[in-house]
């Protein structure tokens, strides 16, 4: 291990033209050994999870929105899971092929004059293969919302908001 830090000792007293500048072997300062070390380790774990934190989860959603407010619902409610960094839409439940655990949303909406009816609920999905998928779905998770006809953005942000609060704590839902 002191050679391994003699080592990243070395490269880090390297300057630009690659010349060594000044060369400490870690056994003449072991507090700075220690230190080295412990920053070295911070640097290797702390990787895996900033990447981590950086994919996004696959989303699949499941509507039955034929009409024009909540066709225009749905849209921008896709269109910001699209834009989030949180979450990617997906096609289908075996996330191309991938088999991740998938978040779903199944929505179901209803019209009447210039009012839309939309209900959501959240689960998950996980496929084992094309046609062997299972789905969970948290009933606790069912809202639903009305959208009047010049709110359709406002609405689509809203369930989105939504969406992403309860997948960020599920059980504050409940």
């Amino acid at each position: 291990m002191a050679s391994l830090l003699g080592l990243f000792q070395t490269v880090l007293c390297r300057g630009a033209s690659g010349k060594t500048q000044m060369e400490m072997p870690a056994s003449s300062n072991p507090g700075l050994a220690g230190r080295l070390l412990i920053l070295t380790l911070l640097v290797i774990l702390v990787s895996p999870s900033a990447n981590a934190a950086e994919s996004s989860g696959p989303v699949f959603v499941k509507a039955a929105c034929l009409g024009k407010i909540s066709s225009s619902v749905l849209s921008f409610f896709k269109e910001e899971i699209r834009t989030s960094q949180k979450y990617q839409l997906v096609p289908n439940l075996s996330d191309n092929g991938l088999m991740d655990v998938v978040l779903t949303v199944d929505m179901s909406c209803a019209e009447h004059s210039e009012v839309a009816g939309v209900a959501t609920v959240y689960g998950k999905a996980k496929c084992f293969g094309v046609k062997n998928c299972h789905l969970s779905i948290d009933g606790s998770s069912l809202r639903s919302d009305l959208c009047g006809t010049d709110r359709a953005t406002e609405c689509g942000r809203a369930l989105f908001k939504a969406f992403d609060d309860y997948m960020s704590n599920p059980l504050t839902h409940r």
